[in-house]
């Protein structure tokens, strides 16, 4: 009797457990949690939502057998986190907290292990790896290597840690399409830019805005996060075509943040878009043609007077370019490469013009790729990036398809922000969200040797080894 009646329970707590998985990660769970992001920011409640977000992905971790579940929720926290500029102090009280996310997350890829699988990304993330902790070597001490812990490891080796555990919870076949959920997930996260956007400037005409930024917004931070979401509209749109138009909204929203580098390098991605959209066309290529036009002249005269501003008082104006720190730790770079050529002086060199504007807890960026790799790290620097990026180009076009064409637009915006911006250099989303994209492109091109794992039903859990041991194995 007892033996049935535990029977029943395990029963019961195997349906709930099912149950949990499909509510949690299905696709109306996670057009909640964006209009749960879109309320926090219309009521300026970011760092209550930060609290709630964080419990999200931390529940998901324990239920799910399934890591991408956690990724839209940590992206819109990324987003609306934005809003939190020079937040150390706000959110170091936090810190005890910590402990018990990260016991989620080892429960999460211990409990759910799947089989580790080694790509060619992992040769590139070795090698700046390797270039970032050697960059500048004996020019800091220990308690510097502490401090800048989170910069040092999480642009070097701890991304390799992430790249392993991401890789092994992706090397698997699920009931599910994968390319589907993912563009689906950086489309609702683009709305989400979208909407701040929007919001910041209705704050403003208002006066209700008391933020730290004066435009009501992260204008360079958003239009990354928008150059990253830009393609996969398009890509959603091969099955679904007014979802296309999300690519011209979110290049749209991008003119009216006022980013120089959003404004330039999101109209060439945007063009790079248009160009694949219309070749793709088959029979339908002019009509294509005419709608990109079309699109382009709404984009200009909703956004023209901006757009303008921006050309006329960010970039044309005297002394914008030369009078900027860019422009001083250009020449920075050059200096520090000619005194340490071999290593660079290290990116935790605050010497920098950027040095005495940087906030507490952050890294003293170039703000420009080149500069940074170059200033940096050296001949190493540029040996281990120009190798990541050969090998990451080299995943884009092997047996190239419009998923792989897509993931790789959406690293050239990265990309080309980080010219002008940290970009690749903020490990926390940037980087981790690039080490995405190439971890689906090396497993579009393993798909038809990875197992099979039907989502939320037969995933072996030590719960589950237990039930079928009492003989619910095909529950």
């Amino acid at each position: 009797m007892q033996k049935v009646e535990t029977k029943n329970l395990k029963e019961k707590a195997w349906s709930v457990l099912l149950q949990a998985r499909a509510l949690l990660g299905g696709v109306p769970f996670a057009f909640f949690e964006t209009v749960a992001s879109l309320i926090i920011v219309f009521t300026m409640q970011e760092v209550a939502g930060a609290v709630l977000f964080v419990a999200l992905i931390a529940l998901k971790l324990v239920v799910c057998d399934d890591i991408l579940p956690t990724t839209l929720p940590f992206l819109l926290l990324s987003t609306f986190l934005t809003n939190c500029y020079d937040s150390y102090n706000t959110f170091i009280v936090y810190l005890p907290v910590a402990p018990i996310v990260a016991m989620c997350g080892i429960f999460h890829f211990v409990v759910y292990h799947k089989p580790f699988r080694f790509g060619d990304s992992a040769y590139g993330i070795i090698v700046v790896s390797i270039a970032v902790t050697l960059g500048g070597a004996g020019a800091f001490g220990l308690w510097d290597y502490l401090r800048g812990a989170y910069y040092i490891f999480g642009l070097g080796f701890g991304m390799l840690i992430a790249y392993l555990l991401m890789k092994s919870q992706f090397s698997v076949r699920q009931n599910y399409d994968l390319k589907e959920r993912f563009a689906l997930i950086m489309t609702l996260m683009g709305t989400l830019c979208s909407a701040m956007v929007i919001t910041g400037y209705v704050r403003r005409w208002m006066g209700w805005w008391t933020g730290p930024y004066a435009i009501g917004f992260s204008r360079n931070n958003i239009s990354t996060l928008l150059m990253f979401a830009m393609p996969f509209p398009m890509f959603l749109g091969i099955k679904r075509k007014w979802v296309t138009a999300f690519t011209a909204v979110f290049f749209g929203i991008i003119c009216v943040t006022t980013s120089r580098g959003g404004l330039i390098f999101g109209a060439i991605e945007f063009l790079v878009c248009c160009v694949i959209w219309i070749v793709t066309g088959g029979t339908h290529k002019k009509r294509r043609a005419w709608i990109c036009a079309g699109a382009l002249f709404v984009i200009l005269l909703c956004c023209g007077v901006v757009i303008w501003q921006v050309v006329t008082g960010r970039l044309l104006a005297d002394g914008k370019l030369t009078g900027d720190a860019r422009y001083t730790m250009l020449f920075e770079a050059f200096e520090n490469f000619r005194q340490s050529p071999w290593l660079g002086t290290g990116i935790l060199d605050d010497s920098i013009a950027y040095g005495e504007f940087k906030k507490q807890g952050a890294m003293t960026w170039y703000h420009m790729w080149v500069p940074q790799v170059i200033g940096s790290m050296g001949v190493l620097g540029v040996i281990a990036y120009a190798l990541q990026f050969f090998i990451r180009a080299k995943l884009v076009f092997t047996r190239k398809s419009p998923w792989s064409i897509c993931l790789g637009i959406s690293y050239l915006g990265l990309f080309l922000m980080s010219q002008v911006n940290p970009g690749e250099f903020c490990p926390l989303p940037f980087l981790l969200l690039a080490t995405l994209l190439f971890i689906f492109q090396e497993r579009r091109l393993e798909e038809d040797s990875l197992p099979f794992l039907k989502t939320f039903s037969s995933q072996k859990t030590l719960l589950d080894v237990s039930l079928e041991q009492d003989g619910y194995a095909n529950w």
